[in-house]
């Protein structure tokens, strides 16, 4: 069994590995990024574009610094509207025209790094397509969900949950729509917008740096891939293991079988009868009665009429043996015997055949021979 063992365990460890490998190759194409920023590498073309509050009357400005690699970008708010704001805006489709909406229904999650000079809140929109009231003509009537945060003169990671965010309830009271109604779409979206409102500075010079813009999802099937594989692989392994461990312990028993079997036959061993009388009448004896239950070192010496130390003397001698070790061994030869044999007969059977009135003590007797209980090497013999 040790060589096998040893043949199992790089194997095993072999699909241990490749296992692993395949789990971290599947788990990269589960969980995918799709960069929004730098600009060059998007996965989805885009343009900045600028909305202020100039449109309500406001005077609040904004210049941008840099749109390729980051978006950076300082503004001033002012109060003289009642709803001040800025907004940059990652525009997938023109503001004015709703053809080119993209459907972001795969994506999880947006995340991007952010700095603001002075502390900031911010609000991040989502401007998607409402069926009810959007006007392609009129960009603010692209149904709003947003969600507020903050950032610093430290740089910050964000991220937003695309499927929980809440629609903007002044968008609502707007256009008459009850406050319940918090359903938006991910399926018809024109754009992303990072908006600066009253929550913030006003009238006051700020910065805004925001970097990495990257869109998350997830591929499902690549995690099926990797279940069906692992499963299959395992459960091919799992199988061959079993089929080789009962041909390895058929190969073991076998051997064990081949190896004792000459022992039964006491004239195969290395004497010479006509030359040692004695031990020729004791080997016979032994080949013939050790089935016997009643037989004994007092009933050899008394049959034979060989003395007890002369007895002890040949079998230590010729075979490594004292008496009763040779009958256990020869009675557990041919019980080994049967039990490779004759499938039918019962283990308590093959016991009394062997000599063995005690089924419990053959049974312990047998297992320190072969090292599996009767049971167990009738169950591998009769596998074969």
């Amino acid at each position: 069994m040790i060589r096998f063992y040893k043949k199992v365990f790089p194997i095993f460890l072999g699909l241990s590995v490749f296992t692993a490998i395949l789990g971290l190759v599947c788990l990269n194409r589960v969980f995918v990024s799709d960069v929004l920023l730098p600009i060059h590498d998007s996965a989805i073309p885009w343009k900045l574009e600028i909305i202020t509050d100039s449109e309500k009357g406001g005077t609040s400005s904004i210049s941008i610094n840099d749109s390729g690699v980051s978006l950076d970008y300082d503004y001033v708010l002012t109060n003289d509207v009642q709803y001040p704001s800025v907004s940059t805006l990652v525009a997938f489709a023109e503001l004015q025209d709703a053809k080119h909406l993209v459907d972001l229904t795969r994506y999880s999650a947006v995340t991007f790094r952010v700095k603001c000079t002075p502390q900031n809140v911010l609000a991040f929109y989502l401007h998607n397509f409402d069926p009810r009231v959007t006007d392609p003509g009129n960009f603010s009537s692209y149904r709003i969900a947003e969600e507020l945060f903050s950032c610093n003169n430290e740089w910050s990671e964000v991220k937003i949950d695309l499927k929980h965010l809440g629609v903007a309830e002044w968008w609502l009271e707007r256009f008459n729509i009850e406050i319940s109604d918090q359903n938006y779409r991910l399926d018809k979206v024109a754009a992303f917008s990072f908006c600066a409102t009253a929550l913030g500075p006003v009238n006051t010079p700020a910065n805004v740096k925001i970097s990495e813009l990257t869109l998350h999802r997830r591929d499902w099937r690549y995690a099926w891939a990797f279940a069906g594989l692992t499963v299959i692989a395992w459960a091919y392994f799992i199988f061959w293991l079993f089929r080789q461990y009962i041909k390895n312990l058929i190969m073991d028993v076998e051997k064990k079988l081949q190896k004792d079997r000459p022992l039964m036959a006491y004239q195969q061993l290395s004497i010479e009868p006509h030359k040692d009388r004695e031990k020729a009448m004791l080997l016979q004896f032994m080949a013939t009665e050790y089935a016997n239950p009643d037989l004994s070192l007092e009933k050899a010496i008394s049959t034979l009429g060989i003395n007890r130390t002369k007895i002890n003397d040949i079998l230590k001698k010729e075979l490594g043996f004292t008496f009763t070790a040779y009958v256990n061994k020869l009675r557990l030869t041919e019980a080994a015997r049967l039990l490779s044999e004759k499938s039918e007969a019962s283990v308590a059977e093959i016991a009394y055949r062997a000599g063995y009135n005690n089924v419990s003590y053959f049974s312990k007797l047998f297992k320190n021979e072969y090292g599996y209980t009767p049971q167990v090497f009738k169950k591998i013999c009769s596998s074969n």
